[in-house]
């Protein structure tokens, strides 16, 4: 009898291991995983930040979910097809494919190429890529597989503000009422060659306490417009050269305080 368990015990850890051992295999040969691993899954992006610019390169990260490879390894990424996704491919970016994780790497990044197209200077545009399973990855996590980028060029920051409110670029003692020809001379004046970039956006909440440095920005636009049209500081106005807004009744532009 007691011969009997013995054996039939024998028998169920014999074949408990071999269970175990016959799993194994397929634990360890999951195909390796490929994911955005970014720490978010969207971006805004605005050539006002660089009005030089008509074209620029978007590097989106992307990382194993798994080993690193003795080969380079392709991935595949494609656009997605979506009712807010309404930049058109080869108008408004261009993938750059073939895309690949290089040998020995676990991460990389995938530059997308983004232009300046005239429909821009009124509306946003948005495209959404998505990294796809093919023959040497599987997709990675799920919620970073797909990845949305916004482009902008001449639109309104939220941060702006109005007029009369708290919004310290929009208060009437500072830049005012925000049209397409004043945030352009706003651009110009505050852009650094150095860096290639501007200031775009002042997001403070309270006009009462700005940082210093915005008063600076105030001083250095109302500058520019002292030099490059001295016709809108003029008394009269309009001796030398004027800058006029169209969108705000053909009026010069002035700035700390506003006009309009």
């Amino acid at each position: 009898m007691k011969k009997g368990i013995v054996y039939i015990i024998t028998l169920v850890v014999v074949g408990l291991i071999t269970s175990c051992d016959q799993d194994l295999p397929v634990l360890f040969s999951e195909q390796d995983g490929i994911y955005f691993s970014g720490t978010t899954d969207s971006l805004s992006y605005t050539f006002a930040k660089f009005p030089k610019r008509t074209t620029d390169t978007l590097k989106l990260p992307v990382t194993v979910l798994g080993k690193a490879s003795d080969v380079d390894r392709v991935i595949t990424i494609e656009k997605v097809s979506a009712p807010d996704a309404d930049a058109i491919e080869g108008v408004h970016f261009k993938l750059l494919t073939p895309y690949t994780m290089p040998a020995n790497k676990v991460s990389t990044t995938i530059p997308i190429v983004i232009y300046r197209t005239p429909d821009l200077d009124s509306l946003s545009r948005t495209f959404i890529v998505h990294v796809k399973a093919n023959e040497t990855f599987q997709e990675g996590i799920d919620v970073k597989t797909q990845f949305k980028v916004k482009m902008g060029y001449i639109q309104k920051p939220p941060s702006w503000g109005e007029f009369g409110g708290i919004q310290w670029a929009g208060y009437s003692a500072n830049f005012g009422t925000w049209t397409k020809t004043k945030y352009k001379l706003i651009l110009d004046a505050l852009y650094d060659p150095v860096s290639d970039s501007t200031v775009t956006e002042f997001p403070i909440g309270n006009r009462f306490a700005p940082p210093a440095l915005y008063l600076q920005y105030l001083q250095i636009v109302r500058n520019y417009i002292r030099t490059n049209y001295p016709g809108n500081l003029s008394v009269p106005l309009g001796i030398g050269p004027t800058l006029r807004d169209p969108d705000a009744n053909n009026n010069v532009i002035v700035v700390g305080p506003a006009n309009y």
